[in-house]
């Protein structure tokens, strides 16, 4: 037998989006309640990473040591919006 796959709707984005960023789930506890593999939530998770200094894409692999708080050191997180664009 062939195993089927589907792609995450923007719906299961969006909800994978508030369980992450708003519940704090780890990647296990979003699959259960999604319904989904946790290798696709994983997959999903690193897809739609945001950084907040990423707003156009750009990418600056650069951090100053002496870069304490702000944007920089912010940590990265799930963006549903982001996600469904790169899919």
């Amino acid at each position: 037998m062939t195993k089927v796959y589907s792609h995450l709707s923007a719906e299961e984005r969006v909800r994978i989006d508030e369980l992450r960023n708003r519940e704090g789930l780890g990647v296990r506890q979003i699959a259960l309640r999604i319904g989904r593999d946790k290798s696709t939530v994983s997959r999903e998770l690193r897809r739609g990473l945001w950084f907040a200094s990423n707003e156009n894409d750009s990418y600056r692999p650069y951090r100053p040591k002496r870069l304490k708080t702000g944007a920089w050191t912010a940590r990265p997180f799930y963006s549903a919006l982001t996600a469904q664009r790169k899919a």
